[in-house]
């Protein structure tokens, strides 16, 4: 640690974050719950290596930095339950790194399992030179385990003028990250109404434009998924979004760089996933982000 105290340590964080912030056009907040996800996480790692999968948007946020869309969630996966989960939570908070902040933890509810696997829902207080620098919450999933082997992730850079390295966490494989995203896309919710996920789009839009894939991996990431949570079939094209989403797809779509028509995304989705859904692809065709073709 370069500072010697937490409140000079605060000050000089929180001038780095808004000229950031203003530099790079990146919410404000955006930075600042992700430094709250790579503390959290270096604590959670420490206290309980092995045992937590990243997931979700903050999964996607380790891996491409601050330019991913906002996310005020934190996703994690486990194998075990939700009693271990929070033991290793209350363990987590004693853990001392040497960066000045401290956390609170605490449980609030029950999810619905079927939602991407969330099954327990945490408050999570980060406090810093003893007062609040920002809170999150935090999903635990139980029973979704990684399909292939978690890919090592590492945490943002935004701490390395201080000298804290990022940490370095598991996450969910790519391809199962969309395959969960596919499945919370396509299944009915409470009452039989469609999905309001417009999220599920967005972030299966930014990965259709960011990384490669091979076709087998993601076949085989949507068959596991969907056997798995046994909500409904999986179907044979992608679905197209409810004409509602138009107005919360444009804001959401214009503060990560996407088109914001919600025809021009749900298109780039069919393009990625239809190929692979109705098996016009064989298992080794390889995804090209970039002519966004297999």
């Amino acid at each position: 640690m370069k500072y010697a105290t937490p409140g000079a340590f605060r000050a000089a964080l929180e001038q780095r974050l808004l000229t950031m912030a203003q530099q790079t056009g990146v919410p404000l907040v955006r930075l600042r719950k992700l430094v709250v996800f790579d503390r959290l996480m270096a604590r959670l790692i420490v206290a309980a290596p092995n045992r937590w999968v990243i997931k979700g948007a903050a999964a996607l946020l380790f891996r491409v930095g601050a330019k991913f869309r906002t996310t005020k969630d934190l996703d994690l996966g486990r194998k075990d339950n939700e009693e271990a989960a929070t033991a290793d939570f209350l363990a987590a908070q004693s853990v001392d790194l040497g960066d000045y902040f401290t956390f609170i933890v605490e449980r609030t509810k029950k999810l619905d399992a079927a939602l991407e696997g969330a099954a327990v829902r945490y408050h999570v207080i980060a406090e810093l030179a003893g007062r609040l620098f920002e809170d999150v919450t935090v999903d635990v999933g139980f029973g979704d385990p990684p399909v292939t082997d978690p890919e090592l992730v590492r945490g943002p850079e935004l701490l390395s003028f201080a000298d804290i390295p990022p940490a370095e966490v598991p996450a969910l494989p790519l391809e199962q990250h969309v395959a969960e995203k596919v499945h919370a896309y396509t299944r009915s919710y409470a009452g039989g109404r469609p999905s309001t996920r417009v999220k599920d789009l967005i972030d299966l839009v930014m990965m259709s434009a960011l990384f490669n894939f091979q076709a087998g991996r993601v076949r085989r990431g949507l068959q596991a998924v969907f056997a798995a949570r046994s909500t409904h079939t999986l179907s044979a094209s992608l679905p197209p979004p409810p004409t509602q989403w138009r107005a919360a797809y444009r804001k959401m779509a214009g503060e990560v760089g996407l088109d914001k028509a919600l025809l021009v995304g749900y298109e780039r989705a069919r393009a990625f996933l239809d190929p692979i859904l109705s098996g016009s692809v064989p298992d080794d065709a390889q995804w090209n982000p970039t002519q966004h073709n297999w």
